[in-house]
């Protein structure tokens, strides 16, 4: 049933009053249209008052309408209309009024195909569109009250449909079945699709979907009228089941002991839905100690022994079908290759040494050896020697004589194969030579002193020295020696002048060996010692070591200690290097830009001393604002030479340079897990140096954005090696944290810094930022005073 037209504000003309029947018990516009569908005599559908009105119409005259002001609903039935209704031209409200008609109830064959129940009152329906009813004087009938009586429906049981079929019929059946010819309306409840059959019999012929259809009938007829519903569920096709797969990886395993287990993996096995279970089983191959064999889908072989074994993967789908396949694993036994036997090398002594030790530890074998002997070959003339440890890795031997010994090292495995090596030790005879004496340099002394100590202690011999004798050969007086046949022997009793010394040492072969000493006896005259540091020295950064050299400072006796001091007014950094400020030769590094002063102060064995001062100035680099800072996520230990190769290498082509324009300065430990590395960027041809800001810019574009895993460290921080900031003339920047240092009463502008071009600054006065927020805060509170005003009006 469609709905051709609906209006608003139309009613009834009076030649429609023995063609309307009025349906008491509907009460809405949509049950209203329905009804109108059901009964196959209703053309129009009109809703007034509260009221529902099916309307026939034989001929045109009588499906003419009026329009009115009302909220008249009226709909006209598409399908059932012989010809094209053309709504009436507008009347005045007042002609409207006016116009109203008794409409009496149709008689049982106006209305015999609708099989509508007969009324039996008489009602005055408006059809001018008013909401009162209208009386005449013309007739004093009104329509019947229709009252429908409930139909006992059933749609059948739930049907259950599945594909390729997709066909189904439903039949609505009615207790007790109307006398006279009913009206079956189906509808889809879930899909908006109806269906509609006069027969009451609903034929499904379209290509249905998987899922639930809802259906509803309503049944009406011989005033009765009742509805079922019934559900259709379409199922897919059915699956046609298809056996497993199994699959067994690897199929084929070679195991060498002591490797003694395995693994299978059936994972790999498929189905067309699930596979439910696993079974492994062995079918070939010796015995297993325990069953590892679990209904899993990989299986674990452990204490395999030598042999060969075929096991059975069995798997079965959710349909109950199994399928087989096999698996192979064949373990051998372990290969044991003989020992190596290694003696050594061939040695050889010279006597008075007549020991040695042989070592054969570098015997191997791939299981391990359980014993070593060692024996003296049968090519061996000479029998005596003594051997200690011959069934140890080391054989030690003493004793020997003169001439050739050989030696056979057997070693023995686990499984008793043995190899053996031989080793050779030759004796050479002696060969001795003289000892050499040793007895000391010349000494000065200066008198009342009248003693000191004559060391003979680094005479030498091949062999060894068996005695020294210390004498006196010429001098101004005699003197007093003890210990005249030791080393160090203890000279007194001396007089000015000079004395001659010779010490004599023998060896245990009576040759000897001799050597003199001269000690001179002077007058007390004693100076004042000459300090001399070394003038001025001027270094130029990145050098930032110096070195003074205080050895030429003299003295007429001698100078016996060297003391270096910082003066007070010189810079604080710097360091003295493996305590070089108490020796001649003073050596500071780590120098910072600035004017240093050094005091050297000596003293004489007399205790008289003298200063000298030396300055260092050291003047600042002047590539200093073109070098760049580069500080690496690695600690300076760990970073080699060939990695200091590889980063040139990298920063070369980031910056578009060859390698050897790529000048590391220094590199040096930023903290404990970090190193700082300071380069700058020449050519040497035209000799063009690049400015540090323009690497810097270039590296932290390309190495934070775009090429951030580029080199082999992370960087941790890119920039200027001096802190080249302006800070707006209003503060320092420190060369550390890269960052301004603001003068008192101002203050950074953290706008530009991070809404801006991030540099760190010093725009903002205290004063004035001070100001301009004391000010806004007023402003606020005075908006926010007249915005309460406002309200309060």
């Amino acid at each position: 049933c469609e709905i051709h037209k609906q209006r608003l504000g139309v009613a009834l003309l009076d030649t429609l009053r023995n063609n309307t029947l009025v349906l008491e018990d509907v009460h809405t516009w949509e049950r209203c249209q329905e009804e109108c569908c059901l009964l196959p005599a209703c053309n129009v559908a009109w809703m007034h008052g509260g009221l529902c009105y099916a309307t026939q119409c034989h001929r045109v005259p009588e499906c003419h309408f009026m329009l009115t002001e009302r909220t008249s609903k009226m709909a006209i039935v598409g399908d059932r209309m012989p010809y094209d209704i053309d709504w009436p031209n507008e009347h005045t409200v007042l002609e409207m009024e006016e116009m109203a008609i008794n409409m009496s109830v149709p008689s049982e064959s106006q209305f015999a195909d609708s099989q509508t129940p007969s009324m039996t009152n008489e009602v005055n329906v408006p059809v001018n569109g008013s909401d009162a009813q209208v009386s005449t004087n013309t007739c004093s009938k009104t329509f019947p009250t229709v009252h429908a009586q409930e139909l006992v429906v059933s749609a059948g049981k739930n049907v259950i449909l599945t594909l390729p079929k997709n066909e189904v019929e439903l039949n609505a059946f009615t207790i007790p079945e109307p006398d006279k010819g009913k009206k079956s309306l189906w509808m889809v409840l879930n899909v908006q699709v109806p269906y509609l059959d006069q027969r009451a019999i609903l034929c499904l012929h379209e290509q249905l979907s998987v899922g639930v259809y809802q259906f509803r009938v309503t049944v009406s007829g011989d005033n009765k009228r009742g509805e079922a519903f019934v559900n259709v569920t379409v199922n897919p096709v059915p699956r046609v089941n298809q056996p497993p797969v199994a699959i067994a990886t690897p199929e084929t395993q070679e195991l060498s002991l002591p490797n003694s287990s395995a693994y299978i993996d059936g994972k790999q096995s498929s189905d067309d839905d699930r596979i439910v279970s696993y079974h492994w089983e062995k079918i070939k191959g010796p015995l297993l100690g325990t069953k590892a064999f679990a209904d899993t889908s990989t299986l674990h072989l452990s204490n395999l022994v030598p042999g060969n074994y075929t096991f059975r993967l069995t798997v079965l789908d959710s349909d109950g079908i199994s399928n087989s396949t096999t698996a192979n694993v064949t373990v051998s036994k372990a290969v044991d290759y003989p020992p190596t036997a290694n003696a050594g090398p061939n040695q050889e002594i010279t006597l008075p040494q007549n020991s040695i030790i042989l070592n054969g530890n570098q015997s191997s074998d791939d299981h391990g050896i359980v014993s070593f002997e060692w024996a003296l070959s049968l090519k061996t003339k000479s029998k005596v020697l003594d051997m200690q440890g011959v069934q140890t890795p080391y054989l030690q031997l003493s004793a020997m004589k003169e001439g050739d010994y050989t030696f056979q090292l057997t070693v023995t495995d686990i499984n008793g194969q043995h190899n053996t090596a031989e080793v050779t030790v030759i004796v050479q005879p002696e060969n001795n030579a003289a000892p050499q004496a040793v007895a000391g340099p010349d000494k000065e002394l200066t008198y009342p002193v009248d003693g000191t100590t004559l060391d003979g202690s680094h005479s030498s011999d091949d062999q060894n020295i068996a005695s020294y004798h210390w004498e006196s050969i010429s001098g101004p007086s005699k003197v007093h020696l003890e210990n005249a046949d030791n080393a160090v022997a203890t000279v007194s009793s001396l007089k000015t002048g000079s004395y001659v010394f010779m010490l004599t040492v023998r060896d245990s072969h009576g040759l000897l060996g001799t050597d003199k000493v001269t000690v001179t006896v002077k007058e007390e005259s004693n100076q004042l010692p000459s300090a001399n540091a070394g003038g001025r020295k001027v270094l130029v950064l990145p050098n930032s070591t110096v070195v003074l050299d205080g050895s030429r400072s003299t003295d007429d006796q001698r100078i016996v200690s060297y003391l270096w001091s910082r003066d007070s007014s010189s810079p604080a950094a710097g360091e003295v290097v493996n305590g070089s400020n108490k020796l001649p030769v003073l050596l500071v590094t780590n120098l910072v830009e600035g004017s240093y002063i050094f005091h050297l102060k000596v003293t004489d064995s007399s205790g008289k001393s003298n200063e000298d001062s030396a300055t260092v100035e050291v003047k600042a680099d002047p590539r200093g604002n073109e070098m760049v800072e580069l500080v690496l996520d690695v600690s300076v230990q760990r970073l080699t030479e060939q990695q200091k190769a590889l980063l040139i290498r990298q920063l070369s082509v980031m910056l578009g340079v060859l390698d050897k324009d790529v000048h590391v300065q220094t590199i040096r430990r930023f903290s404990q897990t970090s190193t700082q590395i300071i380069f700058y960027v020449l050519e040497e041809t035209p000799n063009k140096i690049f400015k540090g800001t323009d690497i810097a810019r270039t590296l932290q574009h390309l190495l934070q954005k775009e090429k951030a895993d580029f080199l082999a460290f992370r960087v941790l921080r890119v920039d200027t090696f001096l802190c080249q900031l302006q800070c707006s003339a209003h503060g320092s920047c420190n060369s550390f944290s890269k960052r301004c240092a603001c003068h008192p009463f101002w203050m950074e502008n953290f706008v530009r810094v991070y809404f801006g071009d991030g540099e760190s600054n010093c725009d903002w006065s205290v004063l004035y930022v001070t100001l301009t927020s004391f000010l806004v805060l007023v402003s606020f509170a005075l908006l926010i005073w007249l915005v309460l005003c406002c309200c309060r009006k």
